[in-house]
């Protein structure tokens, strides 16, 4: 069986789109696309029928380029208010041989959270800090032998209205949801590495109107926090003192300012129409320091974010998100947070910007999810595989049978 999954990142500029295939520990891109957004403003549904159009324009771009229907999904949901919980739990291992299966594994994980839930929240998913058999910690428990499984973990829910309102809109589409998460999360299962495994640090994605911060321990999520900042302010700076609009800002911050002042040209200039209708001309200067200004304080407001979220002292920062692309960013970062800070570029063919580093999180953290339930799963059907193959045979395909999105998503985003 092959392994495919379908991610949706829904963010405040673009929905991010990608399906890709787990093989040899890697996961391969099959296609990527991104839709602008509409009726989601700061990472929350405020127009639902304009966003259900969005999804269902990316998603018709997604099948296009893979020949084949994509019908289950996995996506994200905001993670404003999102709470975390230590939580334990105990099951018996009460088959005949006295093995842990997968139904234990199963059970002690939906044992953790019982009852544990605020009437206003739902649960997002249970991040397993460690098994325990008959007092042994172990991080596989499966095929482990002994009268009793254990279970510390760390519970993730989310208000209900947060949740609801984006399953409502992929079910307005007519997609399947596998499973939810939350940004935070994924991002680290793209960044991460052995050696940040065995540290406690945190990573900072610069969205477009906002910045998350989130704090790992030893490759496991503690917390997160949202700044309500992102690239957008840097364009609605540009747009204020050189009275431009926001459109032509954006273009001025993306293909010709620098994020640090030291690494500009006087000669260099670029004439854009103010908002007058007047021929101008900027030079690079001017426009970088501007980009700077208000980039120093967003680090400087992540950086503070930081030392809210943890008291322990931290190893190592991450910083990824679209905003990284500007030119000089790293310059920037090392000057305000230090040069330990790690400016992370997302190398995977087929989706090279730092946009995609959610979407590809979230489909290695959903193997890495399945694998430690024991549970091998594709979110394509035998039939559409064999199209993905030789897509020249799509007009033969079987049409897969949508299955009601609130069904699914109660009956398997724990099992």
């Amino acid at each position: 069986m092959k392994k495919i999954y379908t991610a949706i990142d829904i963010g405040s500029d673009t929905i991010k789109f990608m399906t890709g295939e787990a093989l040899n520990g890697k996961v391969n891109v099959l296609a990527s696309h991104e839709e602008k957004t509409k009726g989601i403003r700061k990472g929350l549904i405020v127009d639902p029928n304009l966003a259900i159009n969005a999804v269902k324009d990316g998603i018709k771009e997604l099948r296009k380029k893979l020949g084949i229907n994509v019908d289950k999904v996995i996506v994200t949901v905001p993670d404003y208010n999102a709470r975390f919980m230590f939580v334990t739990g105990e099951v018996d291992i009460d088959n005949e041989d006295g093995i842990v299966t997968t139904e234990e594994v199963n059970k002690v994980i939906k044992a953790s959270v019982y009852a544990k839930l605020a009437n206003d929240y739902e649960l997002v998913t249970v991040v397993p800090l460690t098994f325990i058999v008959d007092n042994e910690n172990v991080k596989e428990p499966i095929n482990k032998t002994g009268k009793k499984l254990g279970i510390k973990a760390i519970m993730i829910s989310a208000p209900k209205k947060n949740i609801y309102s984006v399953l409502s809109v992929m079910e307005g589409a007519g997609l399947d949801v596998v499973d939810i998460t939350i940004s935070g999360l994924c991002d680290y299962f793209e960044v991460r590495n052995n050696n940040l495994d065995k540290k406690i640090g945190a990573i900072i994605n610069i969205g477009h109107e906002t910045m998350n911060v989130s704090i790992f321990n030893r490759g496991k999520i503690m917390n997160t926090e949202t700044i309500q900042l992102g690239g957008i302010n840097v364009d609605k700076d540009l747009a204020y003192m050189f009275n431009i609009n926001v459109f032509d800002a954006r273009t001025i911050k993306e293909k010709f300012a620098s994020s640090h002042k030291r690494f500009t040209t006087l000669s260099d200039t670029y004439e854009v129409k103010n908002t007058a209708g007047e021929m101008i001309k900027l030079n690079q200067l001017e426009v970088s320091e501007i980009v700077m200004d208000r980039l120093a304080e967003m680090l400087r407001l992540a950086r503070k974010q930081i030392l809210l979220l943890t008291k322990q002292e931290i190893s190592y920062i991450v910083i990824t998100g679209g905003l990284t692309e500007i030119k000089a960013f790293k310059n920037l970062v090392y000057e305000i947070l230090g040069k330990d800070v790690i400016i992370y570029a997302e190398d995977t063919l087929g989706i090279r910007n730092n946009k995609y580093v959610t979407a590809i999180g979230m489909i290695k953290y959903f193997i890495d999810k399945m694998e430690i339930r024991g549970r091998e799963y594709s979110m394509v059907e035998k039939n559409e595989e064999n199209l993905l193959i030789n897509p020249n045979n799509k007009n033969k395909r079987d049409k897969i049978g949508i299955t009601k999105i609130f069904e699914n998503f109660i009956g398997t985003k724990e099992d």
